[in-house]
């Protein structure tokens, strides 16, 4: 195993802020860890107005999709119509986050990537655990893929994509949809420091990151437990590592981070994906933490936000756009 680099001086300053400002939780019951997870999301959005260049001009409305299902769409400034459509699945455990908490990254990535979001309000565990977020992922897909055409998009060039637990909902729905006899126009599937194994497998970055790096492994393993009660580890609704067969995927990015409690189950789900033929494009920060470039506070602050957002935004446009 190589030296792996160091983590970013500033970033370590930084998470030890984050840490000091959170204080030390102690013992909680289940109630009072979901409020903290909750809360503790819900305050990257005081880090927005501080993001440059956050564009503002990007057209947004929200929007009612099947039953009580809600979205957001963005809509990028550009001429040319129809536009390419991603469906995003924002992180937090399952079980915290909302699009609004990550209203800022997908005004970056729409408006930069020159593509359509549809950014998802999928219910939330544990009030409503597996497979209720996975329901409405395929729900939003093909609602996307009906209605594209009346807000400017191109159902011909759909995306599928997520960060964290958004990105293991996209990877199951995405091999569910391309297992399926039902079309779905997938052309490119976008993981961004994805969940895609049960922490029963004891990946080593599960040990080596446990503490100290923002997603703690215990914290990991309790949205587990929020999530998906009961349910084998085995099941590859709830672990698309474990897949026997990969379906025939569309070309897909893989986004991991060094010290991230979920870098190797990340980086081996990458592996899976090209062994099974998939076109693979795999972006790895060497000195960062989890959901580096997507959390608002971290791409306020960091040019490896900035490397890694033109990486997913070249990739965007070369898969969907070009």
């Amino acid at each position: 195993m190589t030296e792996r680099k160091p983590l970013d001086a500033a970033l370590r300053r930084f998470l030890d802020e984050q840490a000091a400002a959170a204080g030390q939780p102690g013992e909680m019951t289940d109630g009072e860890r979901l409020a903290m997870a909750r809360a503790r999301i819900v305050r990257a959005l005081e880090s927005r107005t501080s993001i440059p260049g956050l564009p503002n001009h990007v057209e947004t409305r929200d929007v009612a999709l099947t039953g009580a299902l809600t979205g957001r769409l963005y809509t990028p400034h550009r001429a040319i119509k129809p536009q390419p459509v991603l469906v995003y699945l924002h992180g937090g455990g399952w079980a915290a986050g909302s699009v609004a908490t990550h209203d800022p990254f997908c005004r970056l990535l729409s408006d930069a990537a020159g593509v359509i979001i549809l950014s998802v309000e999928y219910r939330l565990a544990p009030e409503h655990p597996h497979p209720a977020a996975l329901e409405d992922t395929l729900i939003a897909v093909r609602w996307a893929a009906d209605h594209a055409e009346e807000w400017g998009g191109d159902a011909a060039r759909l995306a599928l994509g997520g960060d964290s637990a958004g990105g293991h909902l996209a990877a199951v729905a995405a091999n569910q949809l391309s297992a399926g006899s039902q079309p779905h126009g997938l052309r490119a599937l976008l993981l961004l420091f994805p969940v895609t194994d049960h922490p029963s497998a004891n990946h080593p970055s599960y040990t080596e990151n446990a503490t100290g790096y923002g997603l703690e492994a215990n914290l990991m393993r309790w949205f587990w437990g929020q999530y998906a009660p009961g349910v084998s580890p085995d099941d590859p609704t709830v672990s698309p590592l474990r897949l026997q067969t990969v379906a025939a995927l569309p070309p897909a990015l893989v986004a991991t981070a060094e010290y991230d409690v979920l870098r190797d189950e990340g980086i081996a789900y990458a592996e899976k994906l090209r062994a099974a033929g998939v076109v693979v494009t795999h972006v790895h920060a060497p000195d960062m933490h989890h959901n580096f470039a997507v959390h608002p506070g971290t791409v306020a602050r960091f040019p490896q936000s900035d490397v890694a957002l033109s990486r997913f935004v070249g990739w965007l446009r070369a898969t969907l756009v070009a």
